[in-house]
């Protein structure tokens, strides 16, 4: 193996034309941990993964600060840190108003615009003439950019596809319907815990709209609604047909016309909305449908509806073409960034059993791809992410912990899911090597690892009882769901947290209402990261944060920079609460929800995994090593940039 990799270097270097580059598969596997990957190892259940990691190696892979999938992903895609590329949460604020946003990419006139810097490392690859695919990888929405061929005569193809961070239809991470003739109760958990629809209306929860239907005489005209431009509001509809009895139920959408079993999932429909503005082609999206049951009311879930593909009204892919080309070969797909429903789950609009049978769909739509991503892979690099494990891990963590506050013993059928999913990681693995052959490198990593999230840390709560972050008068009383910065005293406040990890000061002359000034920052900052070190969870005792970092950004990303992060304890995460800015009654409670595991922790709690086929060298290694090495691996030098060292053993 070993000398084929050096021959395919030394062609490359020499620039021989009659020589293909080698061919280096990278599969990225979203969440996969080196303990439990250690633990299946060692019961023999991957086969596939043992014999990756005697051929060449297999290691813990260090995470970023902080762990999060965007800050990960973007740190794998340009071998810098967060101070680097400018990505530190899933969350980032406007200084100026201190309301938050979605980190990796906004609408700017008109057009999505990718907030991650720094060059990515396919960017050097095409412009040096080897060929790459890049499939889903998360933070490159929208994909494109970076690569100049105008300078470079022997550039290669470059084809993307967008991953985590593409939104659906309504410009949300995805927003599904619930179509039912029954009450429904908001769980807890959510935002609007404990609000009610019945008879008639609708009602928004994070990640879903419920809406209460009344059959006619067993059929009913429903809403899908779609996006606004300007003031025009686009919207469709479908008929829905009822058949108690025989416990059926007919869709009909645009002349497209389909029968469900209870418990059945359709293939995806298209809905038109109609002309877009000034009568310029027709704004279409795409969706599925599921009919969980008929009887005594009718349930219909209904997928957010995600971009069409071979129509789409944001760029999903680079060339432009290349997702219509992909929907042709492999039929219509997933363009949301992260097909599985997690938040139907959380809603309780699904069961476990519903939320695996949607995993398995969408995983197994992946399969598709993966076989016909390899089929013609002859040259060059390919990079394929798969996410289904880490979703798993995140919504499944409870059902096989029974140390988790959210453990029932009702859930034991599903205690094993986990689990299964690495061996279906392992499978996966198998079929790409059966693809590829044998004459292929191949790389797995993963952005993290895992941990149980058992307890939620409500930063702004604490903050509050600090001193730090100051409720205005009239909201002392009933701090529950109320959101900063609107029900804030910030002439009063001195710190506040948005995102998961993330910590800012009030700092004059950046927020709107800044009163920090610069001469006593780091005595504050000082001040802050010793108070959140001594903090202790009066249930057990133990240390809710085990690190805080400083950032130190450069200028351009002063204003985007938090000005700590909080690498939390292994169980213990930041709020979803606090990550948006809201005050609640108690500092630390238990974590009920379904989002049950976790990463966004301390970096050394949850490092990744790393395997290869080609022998792995010496010392620790890290996600910004990756870019570094699959650059070595074809004889290029690294952007001056990047951080990272090279994996590879030195060739024999």
């Amino acid at each position: 193996m070993i000398t084929r990799w050096f021959i395919g270097l030394v062609a490359l270097l020499l620039g021989c034309a009659s020589e293909k580059a080698p061919r280096l598969l990278v599969l990225g596997i979203d969440g996969m941990d080196p303990v439990l990957t250690q633990q299946l190892l060692d019961e023999g259940k991957m086969p596939n993964f043992a014999r990756l990691a005697v051929e060449g190696g297999f290691e813990s892979l260090g995470t970023s600060v902080p762990p999060q999938s965007p800050v990960a992903w973007s740190t794998f895609i340009t071998g810098l840190d967060p101070d680097g590329h400018g990505i530190y949460d899933f969350v980032h604020r406007l200084p100026e108003q201190i309301t938050p946003f979605l980190s990796t990419s906004r609408e700017t006139e008109g057009a999505m615009e990718l907030l991650r810097r720094g060059t990515p490392f396919w960017a050097i690859l095409a412009e040096a003439g080897v060929p790459t695919k890049v499939f889903k990888v998360p933070a490159n929405f929208p994909p494109g950019g970076h690569i100049n061929c105008a300078f470079h005569s022997g550039c290669a193809e470059h084809i993307a596809y967008a991953g985590m961070g593409t939104p659906d239809i309504l410009g949300t991470y995805g927003t599904f319907s619930y179509y039912t003739e029954g009450r429904y109760t908001v769980p807890d958990h959510l935002e609007n815990g404990g609000a009610q629809l019945a008879n008639g209306g609708q009602l928004d929860i994070a990640g879903g709209r419920i809406v209460h239907i009344e059959l006619d005489r067993g059929k009913v005209r429903l809403p899908i609604v779609g996006p606004s431009v300007g003031e025009h509001a686009f919207n469709a509809e479908f008929t829905l047909y009822v058949d108690r009895e025989n416990e059926v139920a007919e869709i009909e959408l645009d002349g497209q016309r389909l029968v469900l079993q209870v418990g059945e999932w359709s293939d995806w429909l298209r809905v038109d909305y109609g002309r877009k503005p000034y009568g310029l082609d027709r704004l279409t999206g795409i969706c599925l449908f599921y009919l969980k049951r008929t009887r005594p009311q009718i349930e219909l879930y209904m997928s957010p509806v995600n971009i069409d593909p071979e129509n789409p009204v944001m760029p999903v892919s680079r060339p432009m073409e290349a997702a219509a080309e992909l929907s042709r070969a492999a039929g219509l797909y997933y363009t949301q960034g992260m097909p599985d429903d997690t938040k139907a789950l959380e809603a309780e609009v699904f069961d476990y059993a519903d939320f695996l049978a949607q995993d398995a769909l969408a995983l197994a739509e992946r399969r598709r791809h993966l076989r016909h991503f390899l089929t013609d892979f002859e040259q060059g690099l390919a990079f394929f992410y798969v996410h289904s494990l880490d979703q798993l891990c995140h919504m499944l963590w409870r059902t096989a912990d029974a140390d988790h506050p959210g453990y029932r013993a009702e859930w034991a059928p599903y205690s094993g899911a986990i689990t299964a999913q690495y061996a279906e990681m392992d499978r996966l693995l198998g079929e790409a090597r059966q693809l590829l052959g044998d004459d292929a490198a191949i790389v797995v990593m993963s952005d993290h690892g895992f941990a149980p999230y058992a307890r939620a840390f409500h930063l702004n709560t604490w903050l509050v009882q600090e001193g730090y972050l100051v409720p205005q008068a009239d909201v002392e009383e009933r701090p529950r769901h109320v959101t900063s910065p609107g029900h804030i005293d910030w002439e009063q406040s001195r710190a506040y947290g948005l995102g998961l990890n993330s910590l800012y000061l009030n700092q004059w002359d950046r927020e709107g209402r800044g009163i920090v000034e610069e001469m006593d920052r780091d005595a504050l900052l000082d001040e802050l990261g010793q108070a959140l070190l001594e903090i202790s969870d009066p249930v057990g005792g133990h240390q809710v944060v085990k690190e805080v970092y400083r950032t130190n950004p450069p200028a351009a990303y002063a204003d985007a920079a938090p000005d700590l992060i909080i690498g939390y304890s292994r169980g213990y995460r930041s709020s979803g609460l606090s990550a948006v800015g809201q005050l609640t009654d108690n500092v630390i409670e238990d974590n009920l929800s379904a989002w049950s595991g976790d990463h966004c922790m301390a970096a050394d709690e949850v490092p990744g995994v790393l395997f290869s086929n080609l022998p792995l060298g010496q010392g620790g290694k890290h996600l910004r090593d990756l870019p570094v090495s699959i650059l070595r691996y074809y004889g290029l030098e690294s952007h001056a940039q990047m951080r990272g060292h090279s994996i590879w053993a030195a060739p024999e």
